[in-house]
């Protein structure tokens, strides 16, 4: 017995080793990393091209400027200095909506599986240790929280224009943190120069993205420039300039006369009771959204302890409560939706994923088990790409033959036509809810692109 336990011991060191040398070698780790974004990409795609147009983007299909449908990028710029005076001021977000719509779903299709695959490289970039490229590790894991842990996946990674605003909001809203990571550690940014113009250029933007993520990353820059002052004492001027463009970003959006247009429709009350019970169902739903994230966030910290391996505590700590500022700034919102936590989420989760890195980089027992969990997270990967495609597929072909309903009565001369909502009974879709009225929306949208009144069954 003994002499058999010897053996076993013997070989699982072998394949310990053999695995620990798979993780050494930096070209095998880039070819697992590229593989995972490529099959990650094809899954993304496919959900991509499967989710029809539906609810606002048969509104943003027309020019907020002439009420026509969209004839150019020119249309495109005037519609949004409309949009901008009307409803709201998130022009950048909007304006990338309206493109789309313009340039037709295929190139939404594929640049918005990018979009995807962008943002998975962000939360790397941010999360990443400074001891190990191509971490394949954390853009997997990155991928299967955001994959089966957000419950309204769909509405912000697959439909037009949630994914306007909300996946491409937050990749460019959290676009300034990258810069201020690149320039504490010498990367592009820190030489400054033309980098600290086009620094305070893509803050501009980033500020002018989405309200509370985008002043969740502002209160957080604003915090590392005045951690830098107080402990270095000087502070490159490009650096201030940036953060200034980032707010003169969120003020050009939140200022918008658009958002008081819409604001007086909203019944009036005590701000602060207000914001308590903003900041109460803000804590509700972090709760349920990112409990898990922050149960995960101390037991890594407790982990990498544990090993004796240095972990980024205070960056890990400065992404959480980025994520935590961007929550709570939906406290003063006047309508809190779930959509609006995807922001919060990426920022908890490049927190928790920090020391998991610093883990990962420095204790070699993980190298092993990642590469022996690796086939069977693939296997999830897939089984859970096959399952949301069947769901989206099943919710395309209902909405589509609503749609074809709706055209075959207006081919035959009909004045009006009923037709059946959608709902949604998965996180990769949303639903598309149908009134009785035929001149409120969304159907008089819906009967102005279609010709026909339609009503809601």
């Amino acid at each position: 017995m003994a002499g058999t336990d010897g053996a076993l011991r013997r070989a699982g060191h072998r394949v310990e080793m053999f695995f620990a040398e798979k993780e050494d070698s930096e070209r095998v780790r880039f070819a697992v990393f590229i593989a995972l974004l490529l099959l990650i990409a094809a899954i993304m795609l496919l959900l991509n091209v499967h989710t029809p147009l539906q609810m606002d983007d048969y509104d943003y299909s027309y020019s907020w400027s002439t009420g026509e449908p969209l004839n150019g990028v020119k249309d495109v710029l005037a519609s949004q200095a409309a949009h901008y005076r009307l409803w709201g001021g998130r022009s950048v977000v909007h304006a990338l909506a309206q493109l789309f719509l313009y340039w037709g779903k295929p190139v939404f299709n594929l640049v918005n599986t990018a979009a995807y695959i962008v943002l998975l490289l962000e939360i790397y970039a941010l999360a990443r240790s400074g001891e190990r490229r191509w971490d394949w590790g954390i853009v997997l894991a990155a991928h299967l929280f955001l994959f089966f842990g957000v419950p309204f996946f769909g509405t912000v990674f697959l439909w037009l224009d949630g994914a306007c605003n909300y996946l491409w909001g937050t990749a460019l809203a959290i676009v300034p943190l990258l810069i201020d990571r690149s320039a504490r550690e010498g990367g592009f940014f820190a030489r400054g120069g033309w980098r600290g113009a086009l620094a305070a250029l893509l803050s501009f933007f980033a500020g002018w993205t989405n309200e509370n993520t985008a002043c969740g990353v502002l209160a957080l820059v604003i915090l590392l420039l005045v951690r830098d002052r107080m402990r270095e004492g000087r502070v490159r001027p490009w650096r201030y300039a940036s953060a200034a463009a980032q707010a003169a970003g969120v003020l050009v959006m939140l200022l918008a006369p658009g958002n008081y247009a819409r604001a007086s429709t909203v019944e009036a009350g005590s701000f602060l009771a207000g914001a308590l019970r903003g900041a109460a169902a803000v804590t509700a739903y972090g709760t349920v959204y990112a409990g898990v994230l922050l149960a995960a966030l101390p037991l890594l910290f407790a982990l990498c302890r544990a090993l004796r391996v240095p972990a980024r505590h205070e960056r890990a700590l400065a992404l959480l409560i980025g994520g935590l500022l961007a929550g709570y700034a939906l406290a003063v919102s006047p309508q809190i939706s779930d959509r609006s936590f995807t922001g919060v989420l990426v920022l908890i989760l490049a927190a928790v994923l920090t020391p998991l890195a610093d883990a990962g980089a420095a204790a070699r027992d993980f190298d092993a088990a990642r590469w022996a969990a690796l086939p069977f997270l693939l296997a999830v990967i897939l089984y859970g790409g096959y399952q949301a495609a069947g769901d989206v597929f099943a919710h395309e072909a209902a909405w589509l033959g609503q749609v074809a309903r709706i055209e075959e009565a207006a081919a035959s001369g009909e004045t009006q036509v009923s037709v059946s909502s959608v709902p949604s009974h998965s996180r990769f879709t949303m639903d598309i809810r149908l009134g009785g009225d035929a001149g409120q929306w969304p159907n008089s949208t819906l009967s102005r692109v279609f010709g026909i009144d339609i009503i809601g069954e």
